[in-house]
């Protein structure tokens, strides 16, 4: 199943119970974060270190369906020249693998620049580097869910409707 569209997404979880998850994808640790079940807040919920990126899906589809999620927002690395490059096409494999297993619907949500707003983040509240090691993927993954979050809060379907 390809990236739902905004408004299909916000409508296939309008009609659902259960929080939105956020996965940050990396090859060898993959964070994520939950939505609180308002939806309104996302929080850093877990690192996972895994063997290949591929490895990762099995632990995480099952982590989904423990938590029932709604939904999930899975962060996209577009290039900064807004190229769609490897790394994309590896986070689309990575997010069709888990719909297979899943059945739940994702909304790619544009990354750049999560990773460095994080890091900045943590260093101005004095967060030790072997701390914000160990916290950085679950909070990228908080910090692009909250911005779908956001952005799902202020987006109806309605004006997507009427939009050109």
């Amino acid at each position: 199943m390809p990236s739902l569209p905004a408004d299909e997404f916000q409508a296939l979880l309008s009609s659902s119970q259960g929080p939105i998850a956020g996965i940050d994808v990396g090859e060898r640790r993959t964070g994520l974060a939950l939505s609180d079940m308002n939806r309104c807040v996302a929080l850093p919920w877990q690192s996972l270190h895994h063997d290949s990126l591929m490895k990762g899906v099995a632990p995480i589809a099952s982590l989904m369906m423990e938590r029932g999620v709604a939904g999930i927002v899975v962060g996209w690395p577009i290039e900064t020249s807004g190229n769609i490059g490897a790394q994309c096409k590896k986070v689309l494999r990575f997010a069709d693998a888990l719909f297979e297993q899943t059945s739940k619907a994702f909304f790619l949500w544009d990354e750049r620049l999560s990773t460095a707003v994080v890091i900045r983040h943590l260093k101005e509240t004095h967060v030790s580097y072997r701390k914000y090691e160990q916290r950085i993927d679950k909070e990228v993954a908080a910090h692009l869910l909250q911005g779908a979050l956001d952005f799902f809060k202020s987006f109806s379907v309605e004006s997507a409707k009427k939009a050109p």
